[in-house]
């Protein structure tokens, strides 16, 4: 063996090991006596077969650390390979279905003499089905674009991106009769053009699954909180994190709270393209935005009681 015991109090519990000999042990000294006595007793335990488990257990925790971080650098691969797909795949669609939906018209207008009704309706039908696998394009064009992060940020009053907002929704609104209240919204540090897409979908969305014979009305309201004041799960170190809290309120149909996590997915619809058109992208285009700026996202709802859309995003003290 070798080391030694310092023996500055009662009792002394250390551990050696002969290289040599493959062996450990661990050694308690005890001082005989009183505070000067010269006298110690030692205490060999053999832990010979506790230390190779300990080494077994700490081999294999390394092995499984370095397959985990394998299996995430190639998951992190798979992803951003998908989203360079999703982009180069609704990109290079474009073209093909511009020319579909123009042929058709411009065969249609050559044609329209000559058509019978159901002629007529299948026509109608084709365009139809153009003008929806366009949108559907145009929406994984901008998911995939938002998928890759915050890009250029800048500063943004959230009051002027709300107003342009509602001028491109002007027709929307009008026809809908709709009324928008908005409470004076931050400035904050973000990429422009994410925002737009962002409230564009939350007040789209409200428009769209409004109620019959009652008037949409939308209200955004904006407030700073502490995010242990949020009703949201945040993690520990968010919690003393001061947050911009904006909320967009509809009374419209609503929906299940059961279903409130499920509707950021891709693709997920709760009603039938009868009844609502849509793809299914633009609340996952939402959450995504609100993702990459570390901000978070959810919703509060009751069919028949509007839907309520809660946005956290951290305050910049330098804006």
């Amino acid at each position: 063996l070798y080391g030694q015991v310092a023996l500055t109090g009662k009792s002394t519990r250390f551990l050696e090991g002969s290289e040599a000999m493959g062996r450990w042990f661990e050694v308690n000294a005890f001082r005989l006596g009183g505070a000067d006595s010269r006298k110690v007793a030692l205490l060999f335990s053999d832990i010979t077969q506790r230390k190779k488990i300990e080494t077994q257990l700490e081999e294999k925790v390394k092995e499984r650390t370095e397959e985990l971080e394998n299996l995430y650098q190639e998951l992190k691969r798979s992803n951003i390979n998908l989203q360079e797909f999703a982009y180069a795949a609704s990109h290079d669609l474009k073209e093909p279905i511009r020319k579909i939906h123009f042929f058709s018209d411009r065969l249609k207008s050559e044609l329209e003499e000559q058509l019978t009704a159901n002629q007529l309706r299948l026509f109608n039908r084709l365009e139809l089905a153009s003008k929806r696998m366009a949108t559907l394009i145009d929406d994984l064009l901008a998911y995939s674009q938002t998928a890759r992060g915050g890009a250029e940020q800048d500063k943004i009053d959230l009051n002027v991106k709300l107003r342009h907002v509602l001028e491109d929704l002007e027709l929307e609104i009008e026809e809908k009769s709709a009324i928008i209240k908005a409470d004076p919204l931050p400035k904050i540090k973000g990429n422009r053009r994410q925002f737009q897409q962002l409230f564009q979908n939350l007040i789209s969305n409200a428009l769209k699954y409004t109620q019959p014979g009652i008037v949409p009305q939308i209200n955004i309201t904006a407030e700073t909180i502490k995010g242990h004041e949020a009703q949201y799960h945040l993690p520990a170190e968010k919690e003393d994190k001061t947050f911009h809290q904006i909320e967009v309120r509809d009374n419209g149909i609503g929906f299940e709270q059961a279903d409130a996590e499920r509707i950021f997915n891709v693709f997920t619809r709760l009603h039938g393209n009868t009844e609502y058109r849509g793809t299914g992208v633009g609340l996952s285009i939402a959450r995504k935005v609100v993702e990459n700026h570390d901000g978070y996202i959810w919703a509060q709802s009751e069919p028949g009681k509007g839907a309520t859309f809660i946005i956290l995003l951290p305050v910049d003290e330098n804006l």
